[in-house]
């Protein structure tokens, strides 16, 4: 601006003389100031409008440089976004990917029925662990013949398998921190069993992770597909021609809800066995499972291949005093491939 004055006056110096000799020194001097002025606040206003223009070209060029960027580039740019941020682990990564983004928790999202499996599968053969001395791990003990399920879980957070000696079953250990954090992260606000909800506060504590309750049980959720991969059993009894699927709890917190849901009954288990036992055995309840529900959650156990044959055995079983040789041949057969875990 002190710029724009110098010229002004040196453009106007000319015209002294000639106001001097009509007005006089004093007046001319006055006149010469508001002259000034004015030309000072019409350079202003032309000056304002030019950087106005200016601006408004450069928008026009950059909007015409936008337009043609990649789509997912220009979405980048109006939402004021990095593409590239840091991890944790101090790697670049994609914001759009992060787990806070939305496809991030569509990622999350598309693996809920696994992980709610893998909640009911820690709720009934599960084990978190935090030794004195600070070591953290989970553990899973199953049937030798399901190690095909300990394998899943093993390619999605790491650990190791490895059979117990002198019994027919397998382990799955989980000890380093990556993979238990998002094990938990995984499980957290899915596990239903008190014990083990204890067991895994105390390494969320640890990792300064908080804590999440489930909400109430409903129809379509993996869950009860991993609890009875766990702790479930699928059996037949030949005299009264009925199927049962049986989950059995020290306690019936989690067994009662089941009832209102899926059907069946809790019973005590046994006056030798100090526990409860819940049972589905109707035939219109375990049809209902197979069609509505282990469609969508299938077992991930050998324990599939018994509900595969549910409805072979209710058109195949037979009465004791049935003489049909072909029948009989059907049965057999039949129950051969049951007890072998057979399609």
């Amino acid at each position: 601006m002190d710029v724009i004055n110098k010229h002004v006056i040196m453009s106007v110096r000319w015209n002294v003389n000639i106001i001097r000799k009509l007005v006089g020194i004093s007046e001319a001097i006055r006149l010469i100031l508001v002259l000034v002025k004015l030309r000072i606040i019409n350079l202003t206003i032309v000056t304002f409008i030019l950087s106005r223009y200016t601006y408004f070209m450069t928008f026009s060029i950059l909007s015409n440089i936008i337009g043609m960027l990649p789509p997912l580039t220009k979405c980048l740019i109006k939402e004021g976004r990095n593409i590239h941020t840091k991890t944790e682990s101090g790697d670049p990564t994609t914001k759009l990917w992060g787990p806070n983004s939305d496809r991030g928790r569509s990622q999350f999202n598309k693996y809920l029925p696994f992980r709610q499996w893998l909640a009911g599968l820690i709720d009934g053969d599960g084990y978190f662990l935090l030794t004195k001395k600070g070591y953290s791990s989970c553990e899973i003990t199953m049937d030798a013949r399901d190690a095909k399920a300990l394998y899943e879980i093993k390619h999605k957070y790491g650990g190791n398998i490895k059979p117990i000696s002198n019994a027919s079953a397998v382990r799955y250990k989980l000890r380093h921190k990556k993979g238990l954090m998002k094990l938990i992260n995984d499980v957290n606000g899915l596990l239903r069993n008190p014990t083990r909800l204890l067991q895994m506060n105390k390494l969320c504590v640890k990792y300064d992770i908080e804590l999440k309750y489930p909400g109430p049980l409903t129809f379509n959720d993996g869950w009860l597909s991993g609890f009875i991969d766990s702790d479930g059993s699928i059996y037949y009894n030949e005299r009264s021609g009925q199927v049962f699927i049986s989950l059995t709890q020290k306690n019936r917190y989690l067994l009662e809800p089941l009832i209102a849901i899926y059907g069946g009954r809790v019973d005590i288990h046994s006056p030798k066995i100090e526990a409860f036992k819940y049972i589905i055995y109707r035939k219109g309840e375990l049809l209902n499972l197979i069609d509505n529900y282990f469609t969508k959650y299938p077992l991930k156990t050998e324990k599939m291949k018994r509900v595969n044959l549910i409805k072979d055995f209710y058109l195949l079983r037979i009465h004791a005093k049935s003489q049909d040789i072909n029948k009989f041949n059907e049965w057999v057969k039949f129950k051969d491939r049951w007890e072998k875990y057979q399609d």
